[in-house]
């Protein structure tokens, strides 16, 4: 059962410039949400935006649900304001989360830009649930240094992590989807019976780079869409997947409309249309 209602900051972070974590006291949601999943965040007394903003849940713990947010426009910018003591109107959790692996399978989890908190999330639980570290292979990117939104953090877990920045002001310089492909294209030719499995959240352009990589592989993305409702109710958000035979299509082309919101954010790479 979604809850919905007043809470309290309880903490606020700065990591860089523009990125930032909120720390949101609500044991409701916290007791539900799993990785992957997110919430809709409204500043009260705020008329003159309507709709609610979604963020990936990055992290719970004693009650306390995180979000981390970059400041890109005008309510991420008074997000960016916010301090401890004062209140948001949150509601969730929404959408699904990830399907956490088998033991002993190789994961690979490619983050781009503000697609790495939900990831994050999933990392560490699947570490809490005693898997790993060696077989778990993280790749985080983004534009520049300052809009990273980890790293000593994924760094201290402990797993094989790779950084890269289109700028080259941090990591390795270029697209995180051209380190992952070589590690993949070379680690796994074959030779594993069980295959990895594969995670990436980020940059429509992004995710869709990773589904290509892991043709015929196991892979779970989570789809960055403008969400105005987040209830299903808009059809906003909504993505074209294929159909399955009891499916009713869209004017018989073998594909139907998924709303990321509801059915997603998270999908099968290989159930994905992209054109």
């Amino acid at each position: 059962m979604k809850f919905s209602g007043s809470v309290e900051v309880s903490g606020k972070t700065v990591i860089s410039r523009n990125i930032f974590s909120l720390d949101i006291v609500s044991p409701q949601i916290a007791s539900q949400a799993s990785p992957g999943q997110f919430i809709q965040v409204k500043i009260p007394g705020i008329n003159s935006v309507l709709w609610p903003r979604p963020f990936s849940v990055r992290k719970i713990k004693d009650g306390i649900v995180t979000v981390s947010i970059k400041k890109c426009g005008k309510v991420t910018g008074l997000l960016y304001d916010i301090n401890r003591g004062d209140r948001l109107y949150v509601t969730g959790p929404f959408g699904n989360g990830f399907i956490l692996p088998k033991m002993g399978r190789s994961i690979y989890l490619v983050a781009g830009g503000a697609g790495l908190p939900p990831l994050l999330f999933l990392c560490e639980s699947i570490l809490e649930k005693g898997y790993s570290p060696k077989l778990i292979h993280f790749y985080s990117g983004a534009r520049y240094v300052e809009e990273l939104f980890a790293n000593d953090e994924l760094t201290s877990l402990g797993v094989h992590s790779v950084v890269t920045t289109d700028d080259g002001s941090y990591g390795i310089k270029g697209l995180v989807t051209e380190p992952f492909a070589n590690d993949l294209t070379k680690v796994h030719s074959g030779k594993d019976d069980l295959g990895p499995v594969i995670y990436g959240c980020g940059p429509m352009a992004m995710v869709k780079k990773v589904a290509e990589i892991c043709h015929g592989l196991e892979c779970y993305l989570s789809l960055e869409q403008l969400m105005p409702c987040g209830w299903g109710v808009c059809n906003g958000c909504a993505v074209k997947i294929k159909a399955g035979d009891s499916d009713n299509t869209e004017d018989e082309k073998g594909f139907r409309l998924a709303r990321v919101c509801k059915e997603g954010p998270v999908f099968k790479a290989s159930e994905l249309i992209w054109d």
